[in-house]
């Protein structure tokens, strides 16, 4: 499966990242390239790395791409830890100035209201295009744009796969991310609104996300995700090894 994502965040620009997952039973190997735009913002995020886990070998491999050395890890390291950081002031960190969206304490949720319309065809497969505009009492607007198509078996596969293997490292269910899930949907829950808009019931396979500030005309965050790829064959064990020409490196 191929995962397409990019940001424009301000003051870094754009940034693009590709996934690559390959998924077995009890095994999962992961690459990821991340490149920015801008000469500086590059020093900073640009990456080529991949992630090898095998739970029934227990065995974890790390290796960078771009310097073609590898790393063999310590398989607890693999295991899932809970996330205990902390401010200085021992609260947890503050969240960014558009959390509302994501059930944020800043602000509340004035409104959202939902359209749909016909969404073309993605990954062969017709979809339905939903806008979902949510304003904060602030004034702050966050747009959202998902392409939803109602049954994709071949989505459902890898994430059952994805969801075995990352709760066999101890990941608490609510912890794991579910592939085709909605954004706008969470958000949708989390505001416990009386009269909530239209659910939104298959699965999304692209989303835009616009945040804009109170009468801003320029979205102040843009992130884009899209699934490129997802077909399914047969187990091929070497798509879980280490290529070859990579030199080892010890811990």
């Amino acid at each position: 499966m191929n995962l397409s994502m990019s940001f424009n965040i301000p003051y870094v620009g754009p940034i693009n990242k590709i996934d690559t997952f390959i998924f077995g039973p009890n095994i999962w190997h992961h690459k990821e390239r991340i490149e920015a735009k801008r000469f500086y913002a590059k020093m900073l995020v640009n990456d080529a790395k991949g992630k090898i886990i095998d739970t029934k070998n227990k065995l974890f491999f790390k290796y960078n791409i771009d310097d073609k050395e590898y790393r063999e890890m310590p398989f607890e390291k693999a295991l899932y830890k809970k996330d205990s950081t902390k401010t200085k002031n021992g609260s947890k960190k503050k969240r960014p100035g558009w959390s509302f969206a994501l059930g944020g304490e800043e602000s509340s949720i004035d409104s959202i209201f939902r359209t749909k319309q016909d969404g073309g065809r993605l990954l062969g497969l017709e979809c339905i295009k939903w806008t979902t505009n949510i304003v904060d009492s602030t004034g702050r607007i966050l747009i959202i744009e998902e392409w939803e198509t109602p049954e994709f078996p071949l989505l459902r596969l890898a994430d059952s796969l994805n969801r075995s293997l990352q709760a066999s490292l101890g990941t608490p269910d609510a912890n794991i991310v579910a592939f085709g899930g909605g954004f706008s949907d969470m958000i949708v829950k989390a505001a416990q609104l009386q009269q909530p808009p239209p659910q939104i019931i298959g699965e999304i396979v692209k989303a835009t996300i616009q945040s804009f500030e109170h009468n801003e005309p320029d979205p102040s965050f843009t992130m884009k995700l899209e699934i490129t790829k997802l077909v399914a064959e047969a187990l091929n064990k070497e798509s879980f090894i280490v290529p070859k020409q990579y030199k080892k490196i010890n811990n």
